[in-house]
């Protein structure tokens, strides 16, 4: 419930944050698409305050927007896979990499990371066939060495942090 997202987010939250503006945060994240008017009942100031308060946490960054949550396999993309990219920054920087795999319309994510792996990619796509199409995509990527991939058997938690 509500009640325990403020808890958790008051719990992760920084110092930046007073108690409103966490309850806030918390009952977007539990239903982003709630009213002005309902938050402000549950906390307790007007909804014009609810608003600038919400303005302010898009422009700080800590709102970074609202989203749907799409479930992939439904649309047919039921393949789930996470690819580690190996560099050779002779022939390319990180960053355009990522300029080159924001192209590519299945990539969902992409990380920096540490270890054997450079960058770390989330895709979801059709089946194997199309999964090999993505690593093609990625392999002609200049800079990118060889490619690890680990396909996703299950996915038994996925959340937003909250």
């Amino acid at each position: 419930g509500c009640i325990d997202v403020v808890v958790n987010i008051m719990r992760f939250s920084s110092d930046r944050l007073d108690g409103i503006d966490k309850q806030i945060l918390g009952m977007l994240l539990d239903d982003s698409r709630i009213t002005l008017s309902h938050i402000s009942k549950k906390v307790g100031i007007s909804s014009p305050a609810i608003r600038e308060r919400m303005r302010k946490l898009e422009q700080e960054g800590i709102i970074k927007g609202f989203s749907t949550i799409v479930d992939y396999k439904k649309l047919g993309l039921g393949l789930t896979a996470f690819i580690g990219l190996s560099m050779d920054e002779s022939k390319c920087c990180q960053e355009d990499v990522f300029i080159e795999l924001e192209k590519i319309p299945r990539v969902l994510e992409a990380h920096f990371t540490n270890g054997e792996e450079d960058i770390l990619v989330k895709v979801v796509t059709e089946n194997t066939e199309t999964l090999v199409d993505l690593l093609g995509q990625m392999n002609a990527i200049d800079g990118v060495n060889r490619t690890k991939t680990m396909i996703a058997l299950k996915t038994p938690i996925e959340r937003s942090l909250n």
